[in-house]
C-alpha cells in the first residue's frame, strides 16, 4: 500500500500538468533573485500568469485563479508605474555617467532619488577626504579629477574617475585604513554617512546594487593595479582602493 501510495505521489509530482506548477513556483523563486526591480517585476508577472493556467486548466479551483488574477494585475500596475514614471525622470550628462557605473540595473525614478542625497562638489587640489585611522563621515564618487592615497605619509596608490573613496568605511564603520588627497582639482558625488545609511535602510534593493558597484569598483583597481605591476610601474603608481 505504501509502494503504491509512493508511485501514485510520484507520478502525480511529475506529470504534465504538474511541470506547469513547477513552472510558476520556479519563476516566482527566481524573480526574488532579481536584483533589478524591473527583471522581478517582469519574472513575478510570467509566473502569475503561469500559475493562473496551472489553477484554471489542471486544478480547476476559481479561488486560486482569482488571487492570483489579483497578483499579476497589482504586478502590472507596478510595471506601468516604473515606466511611467522612468519617463519623467531627466538626467545630465555626469549623473548618466555615474547610474551607469555604480547603479545600472537600478531603475531610474530610484537612481534619481539616490543622487538626490547626495552633492556635487568641486573640490581644490589638497582636499583630504579620509584620513587615516580617522572615522569616515563620507561616501565620495569620482566624476574628475584624481585622488592620492596615502599610509602613514607614503604614497601608495592613486583613484581616478569612477572610483568611490571611503566605501570600505562607509560599509563596514572602521576607520579609514588610508589618507587620501585630492592631487587635482576634483568634481564628485558626496555622501554623508548618516543620511546615507537611512536611505538604504530604506531602499534594500538599492544597498544591494551599491554593494555589488563597490565591488565591482575594487575588482577594476585590482586589475588596473596588476597590469601596472606587471608592466613595471612604480607601487606608488598603481590605484588601491580606500
Amino acid at each position: 500500500m505504501d509502494f503504491s501510495f509512493d508511485a501514485a505521489l510520484f507520478e502525480s509530482l511529475v506529470s504534465p500538468g504538474a511541470f506547469l506548477g513547477h513552472a510558476a513556483y520556479a519563476l516566482l523563486v527566481l524573480s526574488i533573485l532579481m536584483r533589478s526591480i524591473v527583471w522581478l517585476r517582469l519574472i513575478a508577472l510570467a509566473s502569475g500568469v503561469t500559475q493562473i493556467a496551472y489553477d484554471a486548466l489542471i486544478l480547476q479551483d476559481p479561488v486560486s485563479v482569482g488571487w492570483d488574477a489579483l497578483f499579476v494585475l497589482a504586478n502590472a500596475y507596478q510595471m506601468v508605474m516604473l515606466a511611467w514614471q522612468a519617463r519623467r525622470v531627466r538626467f545630465n550628462d555626469e549623473e548618466y555617467t555615474f547610474c551607469q557605473n555604480a547603479l545600472p540595473l537600478v531603475p531610474p525614478l530610484l537612481s534619481r532619488q539616490f543622487i538626490n542625497i547626495g552633492a556635487w562638489q568641486d573640490l581644490p587640489e589638497g582636499t583630504e577626504l579620509t584620513g587615516q585611522g580617522q572615522p569616515v563621515d563620507k561616501l565620495t564618487y569620482l566624476s574628475s579629477g584624481t585622488v592620492d592615497v596615502l599610509v602613514h605619509q607614503h604614497h601608495i596608490a592613486v583613484c581616478g574617475i569612477g572610483d568611490f573613496i571611503g566605501e570600505l568605511g562607509i560599509l563596514s564603520g572602521k576607520p579609514a585604513t588610508a589618507t587620501t588627497v585630492t592631487s587635482a582639482p576634483v568634481r564628485a558625488l558626496v555622501f554623508e554617512r548618516d543620511r546615507l545609511h537611512k536611505h538604504l535602510l530604506r531602499q534594500p534593493d538599492l544597498k544591494l546594487a551599491l554593494q555589488a558597484a563597490f565591488k565591482e569598483n575594487l575588482r577594476s583597481k585590482l586589475t588596473l593595479a596588476n597590469e601596472r605591476t606587471l608592466a613595471g610601474l612604480r607601487p606608488a603608481e598603481t590605484p588601491a582602493a580606500e
